[in-house]
């Protein structure tokens, strides 16, 4: 609704409301005109359901609809009432009016059972059926006994005034299940709550007096009756109905206070009933008697509930407790970062590091005695009004007022009490570390993601190792970045998004290319490319880089054919640590070359320094996939060499063909580099001659950079120099160019 739109309905509903009360006093005024004046009423609350159904458009509109037909069958009833009175002033029974007026009690049932979508939540019923039997005592004493044992109505006449007495009891226990269950309280909520319980209470009143008396009830029993009509109307114009019904159900609560209250209230109200009619019915001196074991049996039931509500809170508060440590659980410091604080707050996520090595050596019962150790030194840390809890495993939390200036001494202190020695056999002597992921929660704002952040902090000081991080803005906005990135690069695999290209490398005495890097390249839908430097490394660490790596390798071998059949050219495909560590990649490979009929040696698989390092513990993995392709054919490179620290040690036993010099050692040692720096370079080349090694230099940009690696004999290299990295097509351009011009030199 628009702001514009909003006087607007407020005016609609006032005005409504003023009608609706003059028709009221009118009815009350001019009881000669009273099932006209109805209609009319009914005809007004009609109009104000579809007008406020078509105005506000609820989310879910069945419930509304059901009490359209509910007044509109109940308009019919009046006006069927109306023409079939006979002369002493009441309509014949049963008639067309008592058939729509069942009609609409039934939609009307109806209504209020849709309230709540059936099937998305089944909670309620219990207490449905509490207020069911707590109403049916209180009807069956003041209207239904004296209904079925009074001898006034028989036939169709009792059968039918079952049926309303029924019906009212039902739209009560159906009442107090949208009340037990719904999360929403907006004023549409509350009228129609209010209509359907001043409905019942008027049924029930009208028929107890009818039933007892030898005449029709007193007229101010239509005030009810006209305020339930009235109510449900303005419930329809108000704003609030399209989001009051069909709403989501309220979490579940065990034994609130008012439910307290009403179930005592409904205990003592049937022991009274029960103490009235066992004193009328006693004979003379046996009531009181009676009323002592009624008085005892209520006080006995109020007890029962009363223990009832205790055990309730015991369970509420296991909730918010953790079994081992008796410290608050994760429940309890969402509630406190939900609450909005005039000060600064600071939360500190914490974990004991190594604590599965503790559960593994020792025994899960000396790491629960560490974890409850653990729980009691944080709690003697923190300040006296801190909240502290045990999240899950062996992580914690505290939650205090403080800015910056706390954070680091608090955090000095938490650490420095877990480091302390535990009094555990096998941990006396030994130190259990700690690391803390601390966020600043501003004052007046609620920390609805603090726990998340911290969580990131924890991450980042268990990566860095210092103990103590704090929660980075940029350092999120960056992770949040690089998460889309990755989501953008999984959709983009296997379309045309991703692409291959081929920068030559070139023989450094001819000049010649003599083979070619495969680069994979990513250019967005709208042409913006995204750096290999960029999304490589995030694909390695989210492990899409193993199906990136599948495709590259099927992409490669398909344009490889093409090169390898024409021009004798082989290409060179980098590959990843993860891809090294399955032990089918190799046979998977040589079976790729296989099936688009080229050798081995048409293929060079490069691995960096970083795969040496990394795959320690998988060396037997490595140096076998390796050792299987270089059987076949495939000539293995070493990328980025020079940079890395564990190389020297593998050269001795990995298949090893290539070296490629890292780029660093071209732009920055060739060109302006003094002798300490030449002196680099030149023991690199040295190194791969004597052990039989092609020397491959990267990033060559200049001609003086190519010419200083032809005076030290370095073999091969490539870089925008000699041609950038382009389709596969533009390499087929370049290698025809140059069989031309060798052609040329031939003749």
């Amino acid at each position: 609704m628009t702001r514009q739109d909003r006087p607007a309905g407020s005016a609609v509903l006032r005005w409504y409301v003023v009608f609706g009360c003059s028709l009221m006093a009118a009815i009350m005024l001019v009881p000669a005109l009273r099932l006209w004046l109805y209609i009319l009423v009914a005809c007004l609350v009609l109009t104000a359901l579809i007008a406020g159904i078509r105005r506000h458009r609820p989310v879910w509109a069945r419930p509304w609809w059901l009490l359209v037909g509910a007044v509109g069958m109940s308009m019919v009833a009046s006006l069927g009432w109306a023409v079939t009175i006979t002369e002493d002033g009441l309509p014949p029974y049963p008639s067309i009016g008592d058939l729509f007026y069942s009609a609409s009690m039934g939609l009307l049932t109806a209504s209020v059972y849709w309230w709540v979508r059936p099937g998305r939540y089944r909670g309620g019923l219990l207490d449905a059926a509490i207020a069911l039997t707590g109403g049916g005592a209180v009807v069956w004493v003041a209207v239904a006994e004296p209904l079925l044992f009074g001898g006034r109505f028989e036939g169709a006449h009792l059968a039918g005034y079952l049926l309303y007495v029924t019906n009212d009891l039902l739209i009560l226990a159906l009442t107090v299940r949208v009340v037990v269950v719904t999360r929403v309280r907006t004023v549409a909520y509350r009228l129609m709550v209010g209509a359907a319980t001043v409905w019942v209470v008027t049924d029930t009143a009208f028929y107890a007096a009818l039933f007892r008396e030898q005449g029709e009830a007193s007229a101010w029993i239509q005030v009810g009756w006209l305020s339930a009509y009235l109510m449900i109307g303005a419930a329809a114009l108000h704003p609030s109905m399209s989001r009051s019904t069909g709403s989501m159900p309220r979490s579940a609560t065990l034994l609130t206070r008012g439910r307290l209250v009403a179930y005592v209230v409904l205990i003592v109200l049937i022991a009274g009933l029960d103490a009235v009619r066992a004193v009328a019915a006693a004979p003379p001196g046996h009531g009181g008697r009676m009323i002592v074991v009624l008085c005892l049996g209520c006080i006995t039931s109020v007890l029962l509930i009363g223990r009832l509500a205790q055990l309730g809170a015991a369970l509420d508060e296991r909730a918010h407790v953790d079994a081992l440590t008796g410290l608050g659980n994760r429940m309890v410091l969402q509630n406190e970062l939900n609450r909005h604080q005039p000060h600064d707050r600071v939360l500190m996520m914490l974990d004991l590091n190594g604590f599965r090595d503790i559960n593994a050596a020792f025994g899960h019962k000396a790491g629960d005695a560490v974890l409850v150790e653990s729980g009691h030194r944080l709690r003697a840390s923190a300040p006296s009004d801190a909240t502290v809890v045990r999240l899950d495993a062996d992580a914690f939390a505290v939650l205090t007022a403080g800015g910056d200036d706390l954070l680091h001494r608090l955090a000095g202190r938490l650490l420095a009490a877990v480091a302390e020695p535990y009094p555990v056999p096998g941990l006396t002597s030994r130190r259990v570390q700690a690391s803390v992921g601390a966020v600043i929660i501003p004052a007046g704002e609620s920390g609805t993601t603090a726990l998340r952040d911290a969580e990131l902090a924890l991450e980042e000081a268990r990566a860095q190792g210092d103990g103590l991080a704090v929660f980075d803005s940029g350092a999120y906005a960056q992770w949040r970045a690089n998460r889309d990135l990755i989501t953008e690069l999984q959709q983009a695999i296997g379309t045309d998004e991703l692409s291959m290209h081929y920068q030559p490398i070139v023989e450094l005495e001819t000049g010649r290319i003599v083979a070619a890097e495969a680069l994979l390249r990513w250019f967005r839908p709208d042409g913006a490319p995204v750096s290999p430097g960029r999304f490589i490394p995030l694909a390695e660490q989210s492990g899409d880089i193993l199906v990136i790596g599948e495709w590259v390798l099927g992409r490669v071998c398909s344009d490889l054919a093409g090169l390898w059949t024409g021009y004798r050219l082989p290409v060179t495909v980098n590959v990843s640590a993860h891809q090294l560590r399955d032990t089918g990649f190799a046979a998977r490979l040589l079976d790729r070359l296989r099936d688009v009929g080229l050798p081995g040696e048409a293929l060079i698989v490069e691995i960096t320094e970083t795969v040496l390092v990394t795959t320690v513990t998988d060396a037997a993995t490595t140096i076998g996939q390796l050792q299987q392709l270089r059987e076949h054919g495939v000539r293995i490179a070493i990328d980025d060499f020079g940079t890395g620290y564990s190389s020297l040690a593998y050269l001795r036993e990995l298949p090893v063909d290539i070296l490629k010099m890292d780029g660093s050692f071209t732009s920055e040692q060739i060109e302006a580099g003094g002798p300490r720096e030449i002196a680099f370079v030149r023991t690199i080349v040295d190194l791969g001659r004597s052990l039989d090694l092609c020397t491959l230099a990267e990033a060559v940009e200049t001609e003086g950079q190519a010419q200083r690696l032809r005076e030290l004999g370095c073999h091969l290299a490539q870089g925008y120099h000699f041609a950038r990295p382009a389709p596969v097509t533009r390499l087929h351009e370049l290698l025809a160019e140059q069989r031309a011009t060798s052609a040329e030199a031939t003749v």
